[in-house]
């Protein structure tokens, strides 16, 4: 049975949304545009269900994404699209999609969105805003040969010779030398970019001077950017912005470092997960996706819960429910639509799986 996608936090008090795809229950992350939608255009809560067919359009918007999501096209397939909204809720997805500006290159996951949406008899294509490229000029169409060439003899030109140097440096003024400082002075916060950024795990000097080149000078703007927009930048995969993204929030102190987040959620020391995280963030695994695996692989899982037989602790896995931390963060409600588990059942097992990770955090 599909369970309703519905409004969470995580441990890191960010917005999520927990969704029924056919491989269980998954937590997609949220930009804050996809939250203004849903918390001040809805006036949904926390735990509130979510009207299904705003979240394919999340997607395709780039507001809201799976670590490590790849293939747009069968996420948006696999998510139901189905569901009736209501007249203010078919208002606000209407708006939501003609009043955003939208990439060119997502325009075609919008569409099919759209197409599978119940609003599609109330947007027109045209009614869109499509932010495309703007077309290069005809003297720059030319092919790749030509224009280095035009380039290095454009360069020629400009070099300045012995007799022009000297020109320039006779009639030199203080305005002139301090404009000559200028390359060096706007170099320098490129370099304290570099610095700052291979603070975060898994970015070292390469990556952090890509990002810096790239046009993200601070720890802030990192924090404050979103994967999808990063990975335009050379050298940097949408993986690798997650990291750097998620990172940046851990050291500045905007979230809780995922260490400290599943010493709590496991009962496992911070030196079992933080060389993983490492590691993982090195090689383009975000820790948003690395957490709830190794939650899994290193700690209690529901048959560790004394509260559940291995009938429910089998029906618990299969429906998205691995571990204590899992069976803690859903509702009753949700719990007893998983098989051989009652309302009484729930709340029992919910109790005894708070009393074990309280028992091996002690």
């Amino acid at each position: 049975m599909r369970q309703p996608t519905r409004l969470i936090r995580d441990s890191a008090e960010r917005h999520k949304l927990k969704v029924s795809l056919p491989g269980g229950r998954y937590q997609l992350s949220l930009d804050d545009r996809a939250v203004i939608v849903l918390t001040d255009e809805l006036g949904l809560s926390v735990r509130d269900e979510v009207p299904t067919p705003f979240v394919p359009f999340f997607i395709a918007m780039g507001d809201a994404w799976f670590p490590r999501q790849r293939d747009v096209d069968s996420v948006i397939r696999d998510l139901p699209s189905e569901g009736s909204l209501t007249a203010a809720d078919r208002d606000v997805l209407v708006s939501y999609v003609t009043d955003s500006l939208i990439a060119e290159r997502r325009e075609k996951w919008v569409l099919a969105a759209i197409e599978n949406s119940p609003i599609a008899d109330q947007i027109d294509s045209t009614d869109l805003r499509i932010n495309k490229l703007p077309e290069p000029p005809k003297a720059l169409r030319t092919s790749k040969k030509n224009i280095v060439e035009d380039s290095v003899e454009h360069t020629e030109r400009q070099r300045p010779t012995k007799r022009d140097e000297v020109a320039e440096v006779e009639p030199r003024t203080e305005s002139d030398t301090t404009d000559q400082q200028k390359p060096e002075s706007s170099a320098a916060p490129k370099e304290e970019a570099r610095e700052a950024l291979q603070e975060i795990p898994g970015i070292g000097p390469h990556r952090a001077k890509q990002l810096a080149e790239g046009g993200v000078h601070s720890l802030a703007a990192l924090a404050d950017a979103r994967p999808v927009d990063l990975a335009g930048i050379d050298g940097i995969t949408e993986d690798i912005a997650t990291v750097a993204v998620e990172g940046a929030r851990e050291v500045l102190g905007h979230t809780v470092p995922a260490s400290d987040r599943l010493t709590n959620q496991t009962g496992v020391s911070d030196d079992v997960f933080s060389p993983a995280l490492s590691s993982l963030a090195a090689s383009g695994v975000p820790a948003s996706e690395a957490t709830p695996t190794l939650r899994v692989l290193y700690g209690p899982t529901v048959a560790d819960i004394d509260a559940v037989s291995g009938q429910q602790a089998y029906f618990l896995w299969e429906a998205g429910y691995q571990t204590p931390h899992d069976v803690l963060e859903a509702s009753p409600s949700e719990l007893t639509d998983v098989y051989q588990v009652g309302s009484t059942t729930a709340a029992e097992i919910q109790e005894s799986a708070r009393s074990l990770l309280e028992r091996r955090r002690d």
